[in-house]
């Protein structure tokens, strides 16, 4: 049977995520959803993602269940469409970054959020399979990412990104981004090099990102190029790196794309941001909620739409956009901010990281075994969430060292 990683379904495929497996989960998703649902589907490029995504499937069908199928798709899209589409549910298969040779098993639920599996109950529905004449259609839906596309482009004050002029470089990870960020970026006018634009069987980079930062950095350095960002599989994720090659902590990022924010706007936040940032934010009306763990973060998300909510693995959300994790929209919401604030990232990193971290010390990579004991491995390096707040193991693509930072107090 497959198990839980970090609140989600995951297993090697074959071997504990089997076909069957995944079919009888999808049998048990649907018959929660109820027969008549309609449930929007999307993969990345792994083989084995598109086996499970049939076999689940073929779960849902089997108890009435439509499914609209996106093929290769972002999680940003499953959330996106769910909402535009008025789907009952939603899933999606990606490669794991966090355990070897894993697939993981996302699934949603109107209006786009994501179900933890702290909080599934699909293995307690009575599975009520159809009759021949009410078994579930697939509908094959490939113009989901001009929808997307034109959604994200409607949301943000396209002439400004325009006249701002960017150059940026793209790590997409081999995922579906490739046939996205094109489009976004062209439609804004950016000047972009986009890196691993092309389809993988399986692409089975482990967290940290560390050869694709430091290819990022050095061609942001290169071609001085205001900002680099890399996503992960599904593009769920992301990090930042500034004009200089130095990665943005998820607070500081957080930090750049609500200088443009509202005055009344609401931050929600899985950890606790440091007070220099929150004095930062009141000093604009701005208010920063710490919600102490995702269950609540994704709670807050749905009850209260949020200006922007983010986690400390890299993960962000736009509620009033959609209510998944979308690296997408939150690099076209970091464009419009930084095009009107008209400052570099690298601005706030000297600005302020001193006065909200302390670097205690510099770990080589070969030794970051024994430092990073109890912190979780993130796109960027790893984390840990503790009482005083963020502890990070941020990778610097410059010397291939990884810095310790603690919370100041």
């Amino acid at each position: 049977m497959p198990q839980f990683y970090d609140n989600r379904i995951i297993g090697v495929p074959n071997r504990d995520f089997t076909p069957d497996e995944a079919a009888r989960l999808g049998e048990q998703f649907g018959s929660a959803l109820g027969k008549g649902s309609v449930v929007v589907s999307g993969r990345d490029y792994n083989p084995a993602s598109r086996m499970l995504k049939r076999a689940f499937t073929s779960g849902l069908m089997s108890v009435g269940v439509e499914v609209m199928d996106f093929h290769e798709s972002l999680s940003g899209e499953i959330s996106f469409s769910i909402k535009r589409f008025g789907a009952k549910g939603g899933f999606l298969f990606t490669t794991s970054h966090s355990v070897k040779d894993s697939i993981m098993l996302k699934l949603f639920r109107s209006p786009g959020y994501e179900i933890l599996a702290s909080r599934l109950s699909i293995g307690e529905s009575e599975v009520k399979r159809v009759g021949l004449g009410e078994i579930g259609w697939v509908m094959y839906s490939e113009y989901i990412h001009k929808l997307y596309v034109s959604a994200l482009l409607s949301f943000v004050k396209v002439d400004e990104i325009i006249t701002r002029g960017f150059r940026v470089v793209v790590h997409t990870a081999y995922s579906p981004a490739d046939t996205i960020v094109p489009d976004v970026l062209k439609a804004l006018e950016v000047d972009y090099v986009l890196l691993h634009n092309v389809k993988a069987k399986a692409y089975e980079s482990m967290y940290p990102f560390t050869k694709e930062l430091e290819r990022v950095a050095d061609i942001v350095r290169a071609t001085e190029a205001e900002i680099g960002v890399v996503v992960n599989n599904d593009a769920s994720s992301l990090v930042v790196l500034d004009e200089k090659g130095r990665i943005l902590l998820p607070e500081e990022l957080m930090l750049l794309i609500t200088l443009n924010a509202p005055r009344g706007s609401q931050i929600v936040a899985e950890a606790r941001v440091p007070g220099v940032f929150k004095e930062l934010l009141a000093s604009r009306e701005v208010l920063v909620a710490e919600v102490g763990s995702e269950e609540n973060l994704i709670d807050a998300m749905y009850k209260t739409r949020p200006f922007i909510a983010l986690r400390h693995t890299g993960h962000f959300a736009v509620p009033l956009f959609s209510l998944g994790y979308d690296a997408l929209i939150t690099l076209v919401k970091l464009l419009e901010s930084l095009a009107f604030a008209k400052m570099r990232p690298s601005a706030l990193v000297d600005k302020y990281r001193s006065r909200a971290y302390v670097e205690v010390g510099r770990v080589k990579a070969e030794e970051v075994g024994a430092a990073k004991k109890g912190l979780m491995p993130t796109i960027y390096g790893f984390s840990e969430y503790t009482r005083e707040g963020l502890r990070y193991l941020v990778f610097n693509p410059d010397d291939q060292t990884y810095s310790l930072l603690e919370p100041r107090l």
